[in-house]
């Protein structure tokens, strides 16, 4: 995948999973998370999705909460999207969380 092409697809994935997950994705009560960052495997079939939090528990929890989801966001992401292949995502803890 060219790199332009790989970048502008990141973009959109980030810019369309925020979304997703602040309207369409049940969050426990309190929990505020930031999606810091999207990166892609070499085929483009997988998506790491980076997860920030003010708290470490806030984080785990809306790890937990969104990966149980994934199917769901993957479902949402694929109408949205016009791709043949829609990354699935899998959401992480962004390493500058971890202190």
């Amino acid at each position: 995948m060219k790199e332009i092409r790989r970048e502008r697809l990141k973009s959109t994935l980030l810019r369309e999973i925020s979304e997703i997950v602040m309207r369409e994705v049940d969050l426990p009560e309190g929990v505020f998370i930031t999606v810091k960052k999207v990166e892609l495997s070499k085929d483009a079939r997988k998506a790491t999705v980076f997860i920030s939090s003010l708290k470490r528990e806030d984080a785990v929890k809306a790890v937990n909460r969104l990966n149980k989801a994934k199917g769901y966001i993957h479902h949402l992401l694929g109408k949205r999207l016009k791709l043949r292949t829609v990354p699935r995502p899998e959401f992480v803890i962004s390493p500058e969380e971890i202190v």
